[in-house]
């Protein structure tokens, strides 16, 4: 071809000194280009749909539970709410009213987990009041309330629960495993008794039931033991 000159017999032309011959060897490279463009927008995509999916999975996981919401045969709101901050053996419990004349709002922190909620007129004057039975992890499982009264739709104050006193032969073979139900006005407890010598699976003892009644107090409401009896007595 006029214009092109060959060192040897063989020698591909120069692409440098021939501009068309260089544009033919770039094409090539350019759709190569074009190739490998494409495909790094493809899987960047991929890869932004999967962290968007696992972002949301996750925040879906660990998003905090709501408040559950208890109304009472008056038509009042109470609000209860159980996080657990530290781990699933211990709450943090929150506690709110809607509706009252003086609504309130009560936490209790690092409290065992909630395991039922009881509403109930214990003292039969038309108002109810809310349990909030919680129980201790292990093996265990021991039983306690925290009750509030609804001050015939005023405001919303604690209930005294008692506590196990020693030597009271009412929990003689006491080793947890209540259970708390509502029964004719009355809050029923329950719970194996131990003799010694039983495995925590193999009370042998029967089985105790206490009955509370609701009664005014000086500074707030009581919980008292009305009625001991055993069941099932062996």
């Amino acid at each position: 071809m006029p214009g092109e000159t060959f060192k040897s017999k063989g020698q591909l032309p120069n692409a440098r000194a021939n501009p068309q011959l260089r544009h033919c060897e770039e094409i090539p490279e350019g759709r190569d280009m074009q190739k490998l463009i494409l495909r790094w927008w493809f899987m960047t995509a991929i890869l932004a749909i999967a962290i968007a999916g696992t972002a949301c999975s996750k925040s879906q996981e660990t998003a905090p539970p709501a408040a559950k919401e208890y109304k009472t045969k008056t038509g009042k709101t109470i609000l209860i709410k159980e996080t657990h901050p530290v781990g699933q053996t211990i709450s943090t419990i929150i506690i709110h009213t809607i509706d009252f004349e003086h609504n309130m709002a009560d936490t209790l922190e690092n409290v065992d987990p909630i395991s039922e909620v009881l509403m109930a007129d214990l003292d039969g004057n038309g108002f109810d009041e809310i349990y909030i039975i919680t129980t201790s992890a292990g093996s265990g499982s021991y039983g306690n309330v925290v009750g509030y009264a609804a001050n015939f739709d005023k405001s919303l104050s604690r209930i005294n629960f008692p506590g196990i006193q020693k030597d009271d032969e009412m929990f003689a073979g006491y080793m947890g495993h209540d259970r708390f139900v509502i029964e004719n006005q009355k809050l029923i407890r329950t719970f194996p008794i131990y003799k010694k010598g039983d495995t925590n699976r193999n009370p042998a003892g029967g089985m105790r039931k206490l009955n509370y009644g609701l009664h005014p107090g000086e500074a707030m409401w009581q919980l008292k033991i009305e009625k001991s009896e055993i069941l099932n007595n062996p």
